[in-house]
């Protein structure tokens, strides 16, 4: 019952993004890697090894001089519950955080969106819902993520990786990074 109520949200959700992105002129364009400023990570973490190896990459992009943002969707169990009474990062976000329809509960989640990043690289290797709905609204100068029939609103570079791990979808994304020219 559960999964039917998801789907239908998703259903309704879906409907609704498409036409809201109707109505949106964002000038989309090929930005190379060396030539992007500012950075935007959006990554779902699963474990918490996830979370490690998504702030990694985040601390590698700052290493080489990037100015870089990021917004976490923990889809960890009881996440919440275990670091109860512990701050946690105002940039993870969680189901919770968005209504039926997917929209947002949360300011950050809205600037992080509407916020005019050179790209926008999501490390959403398991394709959730809520992360491409974000990348859809996103006015990135470029989205780049993880193909799926179902994204092709949400990302403007799609690389098709078949592994199951984040690691070996970010050694695809470098990888493709390296070589995207203008």
């Amino acid at each position: 019952m559960k999964k039917l109520i998801r789907r239908l949200g998703h259903f309704f959700a879906g409907r609704k993004l498409k036409k809201e992105l109707l109505n949106r002129r964002i000038q989309r364009e090929t930005v190379p890697f060396e030539d992007a400023k500012t950075i935007g990570v959006l990554f779902t973490a699963h474990s918490e090894e996830d979370i490690q190896i998504a702030l990694e990459y985040v601390k590698s992009l700052t290493d080489v001089g990037k100015s870089v943002e990021y917004i976490g969707c923990i889809a960890i169990k009881d996440y919440k519950k275990k670091y109860k009474g512990q701050s946690i990062d105002s940039r993870y976000i969680f189901e919770s955080d968005f209504d039926f329809f997917h929209r947002p509960k949360l300011s950050v989640i809205e600037k992080f969106y509407k916020n005019n990043f050179d790209l926008l690289i999501s490390l959403n290797y398991t394709n959730q819902f809520s992360i491409n709905y974000i990348s859809s609204l996103s006015r990135a100068r470029m989205r780049i993520g993880k193909f799926n029939v179902n994204t092709v609103n949400a990302y403007d570079f799609m690389i098709d990786d078949k592994g199951e791990t984040m690691i070996s979808y970010i050694e695809q994304l470098n990888h493709y990074l390296k070589i995207l020219k203008k």
